[in-house]
């Protein structure tokens, strides 16, 4: 079995350009015709998402639709919650047919590794101002009064933060940042054999020895895509 990995679409509402929505759709529609594998999302498939009791966000019915399709047709789907999309819930599994998996960090047996999987914000000694916001974003306590606004006043801020998580999270990198490596490299310690990451937009696969670390790039800039399987490990720029 195949398993495939994305990560940091960050799809905006339709009406507003966005250079990998198209390419999307196409990769879909494609992996859903093909024998069904797995595909993970590993986080920041919305640039925003929140969820309220009646509402979801409009303007993503399309990407919703070819997910859906995908596990009608036999796929499964997991998504790991990014940064800009962790408050989603169960309208977004409902309507995709999506496994969610609300974990920093995933661990599971892959094509007879053992793998860790993490969209990666957060992880090691990095993003330190955001380490410090991460646990107040997530509560309970901030996701309530999120929910006490009105929709179209709550995307305004929402918007406005994402531009500012763009700076300050996202700045273009080349490589892999050292701390994120020195973090991949401890997971060896546990016996680990891949660790795959999304987060830095930076694409590539590198060997530390006896542990692979891929990196999955985005659909931003490089439209790139992991395929795990038959023991080989991938990295793809979909065309």
């Amino acid at each position: 079995m195949n398993h495939y990995f994305i990560s940091d679409i960050h799809l905006y509402p339709s009406g507003k350009h966005h250079p990998g929505r198209e390419p999307l759709k196409r990769f879909l529609r494609e992996l859903s015709g093909n024998e069904p594998g797995k595909l993970w999302i590993l986080g920041d498939l919305f640039d925003y998402w929140f969820e309220y009791s009646t509402a979801i966000p409009a303007g993503f019915s399309d990407i919703l639709a070819l997910l859906k399709d995908m596990s009608i047709n036999g796929w499964e789907v997991f998504f790991l919650p990014g940064n800009h999309d962790w408050w989603c819930g169960d309208r977004l599994a409902a309507e995709t047919g999506m496994h969610i998996i609300y974990k920093t960090t995933h661990s599971k047996v892959i094509d007879g590794r053992k793998t860790i999987m993490a969209h990666g914000d957060g992880l090691g000694t990095g993003d330190r101002g955001y380490r410090i916001m991460k646990p107040v974003i997530r509560s309970a306590i901030a996701r309530f009064l999120f929910s006490m606004l009105h929709p179209t006043l709550a995307t305004g801020i929402a918007s406005a933060f994402s531009h500012t998580s763009k700076r300050i999270l996202r700045k273009q990198v080349d490589s892999i940042p050292d701390y994120l490596t020195r973090w991949v490299i401890s997971q060896a310690n546990n016996g680990t054999e891949l660790v795959i990451t999304g987060h830095t937009h930076c694409p590539s696969v590198v060997n530390h020895g006896n542990l692979i670390h891929a990196s999955l790039g985005d659909w931003i800039s490089h439209f790139t895509y992991l395929r795990v399987g038959g023991g080989e490990i991938n990295l793809y720029e979909y065309q």
